[in-house]
Order: structure tokens, then sequence, then C-alpha cells
């Protein structure tokens, strides 16, 4: 019997065995925890069943198996726990562009010939060819929403409002945490607009920018509750590596938060980051 899964978008589409087995691996998960997740996983497939129910089921034998892959695993989530703690996507993106030659200012206002516009973040090449980009950023706390074409449509007016004044943009992108819209996908390759989203650009998605340099959100720790994360943010610890740069004396001082808790959450950053 063919089985059904319902995706986040309410879209049904026949259970793919090879899309959990590529994202363990991906992972680091060993052959034989791959091997044994996928067998549970489908000892409990039962037609339309959520994609969310099968993401739970992962996430838990994962991490009882494998912690360091587990946190790893469960990256997109991570990102999507940054916003009900007042974490801003736009702060976490600069600090991604700058591990990536980019100096960065989140949140500066500027006049354009008609209003007034508060840009997500400015980034400006740091090598001989400056180029300046003017990025908006679509966060959204849950799977399945799409960034539509509105948005690619208020994101290029700014860029060409603020142009008529001489702010000099030479770039400008619309960057997402989940998809876009078909529409906003042409009018982006139409206006020449640069689209960063989960899964794409190839080579250069948001995924893949996280994960060739490590760059995972504090959210990606198993220690790392609600609390925690506002301690952490208040004291602009927002990558997981930086925990493990900042000195223990002033983190423990300008985040309040008991030694051991401190130690434990520590720990876990310097397992996922030093893998293999």
């Amino acid at each position: 019997m063919t089985i059904y899964v319902t995706k986040a978008s309410g879209k049904r589409e026949k259970f793919d065995p090879r899309k959990i087995e590529r994202t363990l691996r991906r992972a680091g998960a060993s052959r034989e925890v791959r091997e044994k997740i996928l067998a549970e996983v489908e000892a409990k497939l039962y037609d339309g069943i959520s994609t969310g129910e099968i993401l739970k089921i992962v996430k838990m034998l994962l991490r009882k198996e494998e912690r360091k892959a587990g946190m790893r695993y469960d990256l997109k989530h991570a990102i999507m726990r940054l916003g009900p703690a007042g974490f801003a996507f736009e702060t976490y993106f600069a600090e991604i562009l700058e591990h990536y030659g980019y100096a960065t200012v989140v949140g500066r206002k500027l006049t354009g010939k008609c209003v007034r516009h508060e840009i997500d973040i400015i980034a400006e090449t740091k090598s001989q060819e400056r180029r300046r980009a003017l990025i908006e950023c679509k966060y959204h706390n849950a799977p399945g929403i799409y960034t539509n074409l509105k948005a690619a449509l208020y994101t290029y007016m700014r860029f060409i409002d603020l142009a008529e004044v001489s702010h000099a943009f030479d770039e400008v992108w619309l960057v997402t945490n989940t998809k876009v819209s078909n529409d906003a996908k042409r009018f982006a390759k139409c206006r020449g607009m640069k689209l960063i989203t989960w899964r794409s650009p190839r080579g250069k998605s948001l995924r893949e920018l996280i994960e060739k340099k490590k760059l995972y959100p504090v959210t990606s720790l198993p220690s790392v509750d609600s609390h925690v994360l506002q301690k952490l943010v208040k004291a602009k610890l927002i990558l997981a590596k930086d925990l493990l740069a900042a000195d223990g004396a002033y983190t423990g001082l300008v985040t309040e938060l008991p030694k051991k808790k401190l130690e434990r959450i520590k720990k876990e950053a310097e397992e996922l980051i030093n893998r293999r």
C-alpha cells in the first residue's frame, strides 16, 4: 500500500524514505543509526501522517542515539525557535554574513524620495570591488509558510525609492528561513533581485551558509530553553560558537546564568561545533 504524508502546507505526497536518509546523513548520523531510525519510522507510518509527526519521531530517536547529529538535524526548527523569544532573524543573518566577508548594519533608517525606510540589513563586501546590498528579511516561525509576491514588491520599491536620492545600493536581496512563492521567484528573476531561502540557491542557501561554517544558532543546543535564550540574546551571544570563544567568567557575568547550567550549555556547543 502506498503511504502518503501531509506536509505543513497541507499538500500530500508519497512517503520517500530517501529524504529522511539524506538529512540524517547530512547531520552526521552513522549508517547503523540511519538504518535503525528508518526502520522505526516505517513501523509507525500510517496514511496521512504529517511531516511534523515524522520529524518528532526522527528527532527523538536521533538525540537518543547520537546527540551531536540530533542537534544538527534540527537546524530548521532551531531557527524557528528564535522568534518567540524576541530574537530578530535579521540579527542572526547579519552574523552569518559577517562570517562571509561582509560588514553589516542592522535596522538603519534611511530617507527615500517619497518616505523613510527602516532597512533590515545593509551589507557591504570588504573586498576591493565593494558592493553594497539592501537586504529585507522575512522570518516565519512555522514551516509551510511562503514569502509571497507582496514582500518581493515592497522590497524592490524600497530599493527604487532610496536609489532616487543617491543611496548607493548595488544589489537588493530578499531572505527567508522558509520558501518563496512562484510569483515572487518570477518577479525576483525579472528584476535581478537576489533570493536566499532555506533550500536555494544551490550552494548558497540559508541552510548551506550555516552548515559550511558551523554558524548554528544557540537554539540548536538542548539546554537552551526560552529562559536561557532570553539571557543569551540580551548578552548578544547569537551563535553557538560564540559561547566557545567568550571568556567563561565574562559569559557568566553578562548572562547571569548558574555556573553548572552554563558549563552544560558550553559542553553542548563544543560537541556541536567540534564535529569530525
